[in-house]
């Protein structure tokens, strides 16, 4: 049931595997003993195997919510029953053991017609789990899906600072998934045209393609946490961009994170792919002269072919193994193609 089927039939890869069944937690535990981790106040059972992800629970029903979570549920008698707890109508698919589909509550219809849609009342299930707003965000971005008129009217009427009661590690989760995507750029204009950014803690002007979510939140600034380590890489990839050119100790200095986000803000891949080609050769004659110096004269796409072109004037004796023959050299040549 869920994400798993959703993204079955949008052909989407998924590692996780909700299964639910009329069948007590007791007996599920029984089924499954020593196999995985029971947790029966939800009357849910995980396991993992295989590389899969499975939680496997009894049809349940959900009352009263405090802080973002059901704080009554109970065992419910169908499928449908458990069904309407959930959140978005996409996330209601439900599999049998033979592969037929179940859709109990138009699913189909929004995922055909690629519409983000509440399971009920938009502003019920919105407010009483307000992680639910970033995650409708996330779905109609990370999916490209649109959001529903009754998602738009919450949002338009200034709901969003429900946002505030979300803690800020869970906010930091969903923006990851939303910038690794290939449409993070349809969240900053979401934000923008409903006027919730604020509500995310974030600062930001023009927003340019990167390799990666690090690159995004490099070019960001916000209070959200993050750990030393992924500091040190945003920090790094700005350094790189505001330094406006990568050079041959970044590439010696740096990991390969910060490398292809910073290549891909500054349009220089093919100085980096150069740059990391050189570094990577083991040459016969230690060259003297130093690739910042060599990027000088040489295209990045023909750095190669200049490195050896030059190794192999040094060992006819066409020129001599110094800083400044080699520099004289190069300024005869031009920037040409080296053969």
């Amino acid at each position: 049931v869920g994400g798993y089927v959703r993204d079955y039939l949008l052909g989407l890869k998924s590692y996780d595997i909700d299964i639910c069944t009329n069948a007590s937690i007791d007996k599920i535990c029984e089924l499954f003993k020593g196999k995985g981790v029971a947790y029966k106040e939800y009357f849910a059972f995980h396991i993992d195997r295989d590389g899969y992800s499975y939680d496997i629970t009894t049809y349940r029903k959900e009352g009263k919510y405090k802080k973002n979570k059901p704080i009554e549920i109970e065992k419910a008698k169908t499928l449908e029953e458990d069904l309407i707890r959930r959140d978005f109508t996409i996330n209601t698919f439900a599999m049998d053991k033979n592969g037929l589909l179940v859709d109990k509550l138009g699913a189909k219809r929004d995922l055909d017609s690629r519409i983000i849609r509440t399971v009920g009342d938009a502003n019920k299930k919105l407010s009483e789990d307000k992680t639910r707003i970033i995650r409708a965000l996330r779905f109609a971005c990370t999916l490209d899906f649109e959001l529903d008129e009754d998602i738009i009217d919450f949002l338009s009427k200034k709901k969003a600072y429900m946002l505030n009661e979300v803690p800020n590690e869970y906010i930091r989760k969903e923006l990851d998934k939303i910038f690794d995507s290939p449409n993070y750029s349809k969240f900053f204009y979401l934000i923008k045209k409903y006027n919730i950014e604020k509500y995310f803690n974030l600062k930001f002007d023009n927003i340019i393609d990167s390799y990666n979510k690090y690159g995004i939140w490099s070019q960001i600034e916000t209070d959200l946490p993050f750990s030393k380590k992924e500091k040190r890489i945003i920090c790094s990839i700005k350094d790189i961009v505001n330094s406006k050119n990568i050079t041959v100790n970044d590439v010696k200095n740096y990991e390969d994170v910060v490398l292809y986000n910073a290549a891909i803000m500054l349009h220089q891949e093919s100085r980096l792919k150069a740059i990391k080609e050189v570094l990577n050769v083991h040459s016969i004659v230690d060259i003297d002269i130093d690739l910042d110096t060599l990027l000088i004269y040489s295209k990045a796409d023909d750095l190669m072919k200049c490195y050896k072109y030059i190794e192999r004037n040094i060992i006819e004796g066409n020129i001599e193994n110094n800083n400044e023959s080699i520099v004289v050299f190069l300024r005869k040549t031009g920037r040409r193609s080296y053969e």
